[in-house]
């Protein structure tokens, strides 16, 4: 039997004391030369092996879904002990070394692609938290907390607004020259930020495009970000619910810094993906070694598993914060200890984004011939800078204009945006509904977000993996399958109007659609992201992935507005699910005319036309 090498990483302080270990070679591990695969029988035996893995997973999964079953039992009387915690996390653990850490290093005999593969999920796994928990669950909580804290009564603008309570309230802004409700200013805050981000992703994208396309300043783009995210987090924690508008100033700045990240680190995996195919041996025939995956298969898996892995970082993030919380506020009602409580949560996630970035530092580096060394490192000087900023922005127009050329492009940006606008805003809607209409405690919204957490891994790993490779399904289709599958969801909160007792009018009703969530957001974001990158032009990746975060971003300032909107004029957020509902089944025929074949053909053509131009334009700037 042959050995694995591991590098491991210890979580120290957990209830359980997870100890993880990622493989950074071995031959355990799926491997990609067809030479390698051995005889028939091994195959078979392998096959059975993995069927057998995935009846273990399916328990295992089964398992935590269980655990917090318990956790929300009535005999529990809501209070979460250690002995569930520990369960969870033990759950959590056996999950990741059963079925993730044998898989991580699909290359065992190529270590430069096995490092740079680990060291992309280190992106995931360091950055994920701050958006699932932070932006998904704690910053609308604490915007509409601290909006709530400075707010008047809806009814008579001279009584403040109670705490402690469902009334309806109103936030007054500028001076009190306008009033919002108090759940609409998370959802402005929100709009605002992504508009923001937005800006900074443009001007980032030609330096990493264009100034220095290597790993190695793309690592450098990614650890400065997240340190400026990373202690802008930090300093979420010390805030005072006076500072409404410093909050608000906070949450744009993390958003912009993660922005950054999300847009850099997802155009590293093409590169890493064309790096390695690249650089295959030849056989004595002059032809590439056989290889058991296709571009599309490996970009697909590799994209599965990093989603999995950030959103397994997540779930241990939360389960770590729940232990906060439960320590700090229990299972109580009043919104000061809820703040505070939430506000040490999200110092720890800004700490984790800290730390966990770091070992990209050691893996990620360029692909190198033995005795080649890497050109010197350009200097970023002003004039550098603002060239290299104003080239992002014609960039931006160029990419715009070359993608307009890209058929396959255009359909699914113009799908995706009206796609991620419903998904992203289901999630804080639903936030806020769970708050305001159901009177959820901090420990329950945490419990929505980490059961959404499991099943999202679940989602990330069965439909790209598991309908696209084992089944033989197009990445397309299986769009089609998860957004029919999510818009179950708004269609549940449109029900409430219809009846009265479900239609979420319990508890209960929200943790099972956090599982319905968890899967559609997991498979959604695994597929969008591997087509994208299987039909953008090679060199452009970062650029294009740009215009990616625009649509998937920009898509963020009209949903949670048009919410706003809604919530202002209604005062009943339940109104926002007909939106929601409307703009799932819109997306729909989009997916249905996408060719992803065709699509890869024209980025290919596409990308010498653009390398032509790029030629020219950098010899007249050399002038």
């Amino acid at each position: 039997m042959s050995s694995t090498k591991n590098t491991a990483i210890h979580f120290n302080g957990s209830p359980s004391g997870i100890n993880m270990k990622l493989p950074t070679n071995g031959l355990n591990s799926p491997i990609l030369n067809k030479s390698n695969l051995g005889s028939q029988n091994e195959s078979s035996e392998h096959e059975s092996g993995n069927h057998e893995h995935s009846n273990e997973q399916d328990t295992l999964l089964h398992n935590t879904s269980s655990t917090f079953s318990r956790m929300l039992h009535p005999s529990n009387n809501g209070i979460l002990s250690n002995k569930y915690l520990q369960l969870a996390s033990s759950a959590a653990q056996r999950y990741y070394h059963n079925y993730i850490s044998d898989k991580l290093s699909m290359v065992p005999n190529d270590k430069t692609t096995s490092n740079n593969i680990i060291g992309w999920y280190f992106y995931l796994f360091s950055s994920e938290p701050f958006i699932v928990s932070v932006v998904s669950t704690y910053m609308p909580i604490l915007l509409e907390s601290y909006a709530r804290s400075n707010a008047v009564l809806l009814t008579d603008h001279f009584i403040p607004c109670p705490k402690n309570g469902n009334e309806k309230c109103v936030l007054g802004l500028f001076d009190d020259r306008i009033y919002i409700d108090t759940s609409s200013y998370a959802l402005y805050t929100f709009s605002t930020s992504v508009l923001f981000q937005i800006v900074t992703v443009i001007s980032i994208s030609g330096l990493v495009d264009v100034f220095d396309v290597t790993i190695r300043f793309k690592k450098i783009v990614l650890i400065l970000f997240g340190i400026i995210g990373s202690l802008s987090t930090i300093a979420i924690s010390f805030s005072k619910s006076a500072d409404f508008y410093l909050l608000a100033v906070l949450s744009i700045i993390t958003n912009c810094c993660y922005g950054v990240i999300n847009v850099v680190g997802n155009s590293l995996l093409p590169v890493i993906v064309t790096s390695f195919y690249r650089n295959q041996p030849y056989e004595d025939d002059g032809n590439f070694s056989p290889l058991l995956y296709t571009n599309e298969e490996f970009t697909n898996i590799v994209s599965g598993r990093g989603s999995s892995i950030g959103y397994l970082s997540a779930l241990i993030v939360q389960i770590f914060c729940i232990f906060i919380i439960s320590k700090v506020a229990g299972n109580t009602l009043d919104a000061d200890d809820n703040t505070y409580a939430m506000k040490l949560a999200v110092f720890f996630v800004g700490v984790w984004w800290f730390i966990w970035q770091l070992p990209m530092l050691w893996f990620l580096k360029d692909y190198t011939h033995e005795n080649e060394e890497l050109p010197t490192a350009k200097p970023l000087t002003l004039r550098a800078l603002a060239h290299y900023t104003k080239k992002s922005w014609s960039s931006l127009y160029d990419a715009f204009k070359h993608a307009s050329l890209l058929k396959d492009v255009v359909i699914f940006l113009i799908g995706w945006f009206i796609i991620s606008d419903s998904i992203t805003t289901i999630n804080s809607t639903a936030m806020l509904f769970s708050k305001t209409e159901l009177s959820m405690t901090t420990i329950n919204l945490v419990v929505v977000s980490i059961l959404t957490l499991i099943f999202a891994i679940f989602g990330a790993f069965v439909v790209p993996q598991f309908i696209t490779t084992k089944l033989g399904k197009k990445s397309n289709q299986s769009m089609i399958y998860t957004i029919i599958w999510a818009s179950f969801i708004p269609l549940y909160g449109l029900s409430g109007f219809w009846f009265t007792n479900f239609g979420l009018k319990h508890k209960i009703e929200m943790y099972f659609l956090a599982v319905w969530y968890g899967i559609s957001m997991g498979a959604l974001n695994a597929i969008s992201r591997s087509i994208f990158s299987l039909i953008v032009p090679p060199g452009k990746e970062s650029t294009f992935f740009s215009l990616f975060s625009i649509t998937d971003k920009g898509s963020s300032i009209v949903g949670p507005t048009l919410v706003g909107l809604l919530t202002d004029k209604t005062h009943d957020i339940r109104y926002s699910f007909y939106l929601l509902f409307a703009l799932l089944l819109i997306s729909l025929p989009f997916f249905f005319v996408l060719d992803v074949d065709r699509g890869k053909k024209e980025a290919v053509s596409l990308s010498y036309m653009i390398q032509e131009d790029m030629e020219n334009e950098e010899q007249d700037f050399a002038e």
